[in-house]
């Protein structure tokens, strides 16, 4: 009978043990990954908060460039994988080959000019569903007249 109360317990034990190693595998993996995560929200987060800044700096270098407007831009910005898209709306115009077509007349350009900015970034794409982070922001540019007006 003793042998079988020894066997029993070692049984027990074996069991018990591989139950502690094994939760202590998982709770170890859990917190970097956490902290991963935490990193790619809180890097996206900062890029959303500056979308207004960004938008803005790419329709002033587009008016440098000889382009009147932009309908969209994309940048593959930290990394390779990430994605930054940025895509302009003009309530009083039209954006066709970067050059302002079919301009509301009737439009009040110093109310009603604004230009309306969608953000949407794409952190760490092409992997696990879960381990995107993905955030979107409508951004509202108000413009001076000499915006709308072709050089």
């Amino acid at each position: 009978m003793k042998k079988a109360y020894i066997l029993l317990s070692v049984i027990f034990f074996t069991i018990l043990i591989s139950f502690c190693i094994n939760f202590n595998f998982i709770l170890s993996n859990y917190s970097p990954r956490f902290v991963r995560d935490t990193f790619y929200y809180l890097k996206a987060n900062i890029l959303i908060q500056n979308a207004k800044e960004l938008a803005q700096y790419l329709l002033y270098e587009a008016k440098n460039q000889g382009k009147e407007c932009l309908n969209s831009i994309t940048l593959n910005y930290p990394k390779t994988n990430d994605r930054l898209n940025i895509e302009y709306f003009y309530p009083i115009a039209e954006c066709k080959n970067f050059k302002i077509t079919a301009l509301n007349t009737d439009a009040n350009v110093s109310k009603d000019g604004l230009v309306i900015a969608y953000v949407s970034i794409a952190l760490n794409q092409n992997t696990n569903v879960n381990d995107e982070i993905f955030l979107n922001k409508r951004v509202l540019l108000w413009t001076k007249e000499d915006f709308w007006i072709k050089k």
